[in-house]
């Protein structure tokens, strides 16, 4: 089972923390994700939900949720909607 990637399109890297300010995953956790196993995506994901907190973690869970169900975080939706 394919784990879904944690982007929720939010692609800017804090430069002090190299932190994503969306997905809250560093560069190298960026960069290797495809080449992690499903157990090590899962904790990549907890270990990033664990450095955010308040809204960004809210936002995080809400986005994250419609881009396992739907596929399209909202960001990428609401980009789609606007091109039609």
């Amino acid at each position: 089972m394919a784990i879904t990637s944690p982007c929720i399109n939010v692609c800017v890297t804090d430069p002090d923390s190299d932190l994503c300010y969306g997905c809250a995953r560093t560069t190298p956790e960026i960069s290797k994700w495809s080449k992690y196993t499903d157990e090590e995506q899962k904790q990549i994901i907890e270990i990033s939900r664990l450095r955010m907190d308040g809204w960004q973690l809210e936002a995080f869970d809400r986005a994250y949720k419609q881009k396992k169900e739907t596929g399209l975080s909202p960001i990428k939706e609401q980009k789609l909607q606007s091109e039609d």
